[in-house]
């Protein structure tokens, strides 16, 4: 019977440990003891019922592992936030009474699965930068850590996955490549539909719509925190959506101010140039990496007005708020798909540190 509350601070949250567990150490170390415990242990599960609650609701936990971290507590903060509830105020998670399930592998998953090489000039051959293998397709889909989903399917020898092996899997929202394929197919339809539209010659007798004359302000606008690492979302002056995210580096930040976004592309080709990686300034030497979630952006490009800096997603989840990027915007590929559906073109992204 899973327990029905759960805290949202860490303080309280390392209380739940052991006791030789409850000294004032790092994060990293408290997370280190808990990796020690089987996901089947209560205290992981009841974690993993939490990172998945703040999953549906659009407070992305980043990668779902049933540990203790950082974002975790930052985006159930928001979330309290979110509810008109107080910082540290119990989760109910009672109506997630088995934070897993079972995936069967089917012959259709074998598409996005492909060869990789090294390089982008070994890249620019491929067709498409899809997975190195089921694994990685699986623990992408379900929103989860690679090495999480090996501890759930101990059972499974790494090599022996294949077309009707049985995973169990963190019980999230699937993130499906297929939807990404089908939103951009809508996208270009739309915008065909709409440049015909205004090639059209115009109908004296017709009264133009609200939409003709102005076109709507976009709804959300973003708030990029450098330090917490963290994308929020606002409605007007509600938040209503928060990711992790890699913003930058230490030589190249994401530049403070307001901007705003220029271009929202699914499966974008990446033109790789390293003198742009280095010092954004552009040069004739490049390659044209294709599309795929193993390509350097990811399943997605939003483009800032500001050359060479937009937010995407990443063929390296596990990174994301842990390393660095060349200036960019970097978040998991689940997590930029759903923000590519909460922004337009003309969203504003505002910068702070």
């Amino acid at each position: 019977m899973p327990r029905c509350l759960f805290y949202t601070s860490f303080l309280l949250l390392c209380l739940l440990l052991p006791a030789a567990a409850q000294s004032a150490t790092p994060i990293e170390a408290q997370r280190a003891r808990m990796q020690k415990e089987s996901p089947d242990s209560p205290l992981r599960m009841d974690l993993t019922r939490v990172q998945i609650l703040l999953d549906q609701a659009g407070f992305r936990p980043g990668k779902i592992d049933g540990l203790v971290g950082e974002f975790t507590q930052k985006v159930a903060d928001r979330y309290c936030v979110a509810k008109g509830l107080p910082q540290g105020t119990l989760l109910d998670v009672s109506g997630i009474l088995n934070p897993y399930r079972e995936y069967t592998i089917v012959e259709e998953d074998k598409q996005w699965v492909g060869p990789q090489a090294s390089g982008p000039a070994a890249q620019e051959k491929l067709k498409a930068m899809l997975y190195g293998d089921l694994w990685e397709l699986v623990a992408e889909r379900f929103h989860c850590d690679l090495e999480f989903l090996h501890e759930l399917n101990k059972e499974i020898p790494e090599e022996k996955i294949a077309v009707g092996s049985v995973l169990r899997v963190p019980d999230v929202r699937e993130f499906q490549l297929t939807e990404v394929v089908a939103l951009e197919k809508k996208r270009r339809e739309d915008e065909a539909a709409k440049k015909a539209a205004a090639a059209a010659p115009p109908d004296p007798l017709a009264t133009p719509t609200p939409a003709q004359v102005t076109p709507p302000a976009p709804v959300n606008h973003l708030v990029l925190l450098r330090k917490e690492r963290l994308i929020e979302v606002w409605e007007a002056d509600r938040i209503v959506a928060c990711f992790p995210c890699t913003p930058g580096s230490s030589k190249t930040p994401v530049p403070l101010g307001k901007w705003h976004i220029i271009g929202n592309i699914l499966l974008p080709t990446f033109r790789w140039d390293k003198s742009v990686l280095e010092s954004g300034v552009r040069s004739s030497n490049a390659f044209m990496l294709p599309p795929g979630p193993n390509n350097p952006v990811g399943i997605v490009w939003m483009g800032l007005n500001r050359p060479s800096v937009g937010m995407h997603g990443t063929p390296t989840p596990d990174q994301i708020g842990r390393n660095e990027s060349h200036g960019c915007i970097r978040l998991a590929n689940w997590d930029a798909f759903l923000l590519t559906q909460l922004v337009t073109k003309g969203t504003e992204v505002e910068v702070r540190d």
